[in-house]
């Protein structure tokens, strides 16, 4: 309590490399497949908006994941948080399966009915089937990382996210432009890139949890608890339909840019590219407050959580 401040930045600072690390992910693929031509950056840039639209279920998950995790650690029931987590997982990976497999079939004519011109719909589509493939482990990567920063480690997700960055771009690079004796795969080497980082991402977490040098533990035995579930949907859903209001509000925004014709759709793929990167702090900031709210909680002071919550709200309008 006396070094509030301090443990804010503690938790947050690692969160926003993190999230450089994403929004670079979105902003090499621009600058990557922006040397293709207008319409494979216009293409991918609106099927990674779709992309994110589709990964509201996966924030609900992982808010609710973060505060029920967190309370559990403040309240020195670690057991129950690893319940949580396991939980999360099973639910993270039916809803990365399950929009993997609608953005494989439908990605094309959902891009088709924003407004995308036929060139711009084929590679949008051609990068949203391989990008899918990437869903699953990108859904059960959100997970664990949300339970992790919600028991206080941010610096864990913090370097899987570098790891994840450099693996899309070697494998992004490569395939794009058919460097370093890679086949010329042109936006399909983008969704490539994607889905291996994706993967990497995923396995990294994965071994972590399971090493036992986690706050948390996870094994793949482990029983599922229906408890559980239920408290991290209370959590999370309204924090999903939240995340997806404003998904549809750029969406909406973006096929009325569609509607000026594909050289304003790329322009607009690329400032928002960019604009991702301003989000960061707050971001990183809401981790910290998700985390001392909720340990705090758990802990029986409420005080210290509204303490906590009022200190990060006064950096983020700063910021």
């Amino acid at each position: 309590e006396s070094n509030l401040l301090r443990s804010v930045v503690r938790l947050a600072w690692p969160v926003i490399v993190q999230q450089v690390s994403f929004s670079m992910v979105q902003l090499v693929d621009t600058a990557l497949v922006g040397h293709l031509g207008e319409d494979a950056l216009a293409g991918v840039r609106l099927g990674g908006q779709l992309f994110w639209f589709s990964q509201a279920g996966i924030v609900a998950v992982g808010i609710g994941s973060t505060a029920i995790v967190a309370r559990a650690v403040g309240a020195g029931e670690k057991d129950r948080a690893s319940r949580v987590l396991q939980t999360s997982f099973a639910m993270a990976l039916a809803w990365g399966l399950l929009m993997g497999v609608a953005m494989f079939f439908l990605g094309g004519p959902v891009l088709g009915f924003l407004g995308a011109e036929p060139a711009a719909q084929h590679d949008g589509a051609l990068y949203l089937k391989y990008a899918a493939l990437g869903m699953p482990f990108m859904s059960l990567m959100y997970a664990g990382n949300a339970a992790q920063q919600g028991a206080g480690d941010t610096r864990t997700p913090m370097i899987v996210g570098i790891i994840i960055n450099i693996v899309n771009v070697v494998v992004a690079y490569s395939l794009i432009n058919g460097a370093w004796g890679a086949p010329n795969l042109g936006v399909k080497g983008s969704g490539i890139g994607f889905a291996a980082a994706s993967a990497t991402g995923c396995l990294l977490v994965l071994a972590v949890l399971a090493s036992g040098k986690s706050i948390l533990a996870w094994s793949p035995t482990n029983r599922l608890d229906g408890e559980a579930a239920r408290r991290v949907l209370n959590v999370g859903v309204p924090a999903g339909i939240e995340q997806m209001q404003f998904n549809i509000a750029f969406l909406t925004y973006t096929a009325i840019i569609a509607s000026l014709g594909t050289t304003a759709l790329a322009a607009h793929g690329v400032t928002l590219a960019i604009q991702s990167l301003t989000f960061n702090v707050g971001f990183a900031l809401s981790v910290a407050t998700t985390a001392l709210v909720g340990q705090s909680l758990g802990a029986g002071r409420p005080d210290l959580a509204e303490k906590s919550a009022y200190l990060t709200m006064r950096y983020s309008l700063v910021f």
